[in-house]
């Protein structure tokens, strides 16, 4: 199987090229058609008090937004004209105060979602970084490009975060066309309080399948440390020189997601490693 159909959510100019330069690859690697999106609304966002918003005032801002959206369109069009692919840019624009809605149309019907990592920094963040909401609303993998990290050439080691549950099981089947050309997958598993899984836990029945797919995994049971789970995972991950980490995303509210419910947070804000994460 390989991703025919790669959409790239861009939510702002700085740090796009790393955005599209690993959407890019992806696509090239794939002989996918790719589409470029940006998100912004078409009115102004509601403030927290009620301040009245004259004429000009709205029309600067809807101004703004639309010259943003440009800058984006521009970059996505001069980076994708001479490549061996197909390509295609979308406007999106959100009408109800909820851009991921928007941008959700769009996206569902792609094979693989590519977005940046939720920038803390930035003052329009809460408004148009919602990596862990494409995960979790979109049905489709997204795979996460870091700040400040380059798309690697080729994916040989792969680490994945696993649990035993539906959203573990969805990340790593939604990661084949990513595992099916790897030298070395590491199935890293954490159980609830900190100790290794037991023998005979799906783990294995994990390792056991994708061995019949030709995918040579091996099981690696930790312990977390005083710096959490997040922080186990990626000390982990890094030092398997992983190119790629795997994993679920969880919600917050049930039991069974209580180990890596947090993860999912922790993650798309400030994994170091390229990320697959899927719902």
């Amino acid at each position: 199987m390989q991703f025919k159909t790669i959409f790239v959510y861009m939510s702002r100019r700085h740090g796009c090229e790393r955005l599209l330069e690993t959407a890019c690859a992806l696509a090239r690697t794939n002989g996918a058609h790719l589409i470029g999106a940006a998100a912004f609304s078409a009115v102004p966002p509601v403030p927290p008090l009620a301040i009245p918003y004259n004429a000009t005032v709205i029309q600067e801002m809807i101004r703004a937004a639309q010259e943003a959206e440009a800058e984006l369109r521009d970059q996505f069009i001069e980076t994708t004209r001479q490549q061996p692919f197909v390509s295609e840019w979308v406007s999106v624009r959100g009408f109800a105060g909820d851009l991921v809605g928007a941008v959700l149309e769009h996206a569902r019907s792609a094979d693989l979602i590519v977005a940046g990592q939720r920038d803390p920094d930035w003052e329009l963040g809460p408004v148009l970084d919602f990596p862990e909401r494409l995960a979790l609303e979109s049905g489709r993998p997204v795979y996460l490009v870091p700040r400040d990290r380059a798309a690697p050439d080729s994916y040989k080691s792969i680490a994945i975060a696993w649990n035993g549950s539906r959203e573990a099981a969805r990340a790593v089947y939604d990661a084949f066309p990513f595992l099916v050309s790897a030298d070395n997958v590491s199935i890293l598993t954490i159980t609830a309080d900190g100790k290794p899984m037991d023998e005979g836990t799906p783990a294995e029945a994990l390792a056991a399948t994708l061995a019949r797919h030709g995918i040579n995994a091996t099981i690696t049971p930790l312990q977390t440390s005083n710096a959490g789970v997040s922080r186990t995972i990626v000390n982990e991950a890094t030092r398997l020189e992983a190119d790629l980490l795997v994993m679920g995303a969880y919600g917050h509210s049930r039991l069974r997601e209580f180990v890596f419910g947090g993860v999912t947070r922790d993650l798309t804000n400030a994994c170091p490693i390229p990320l697959i994460i899927s719902h």
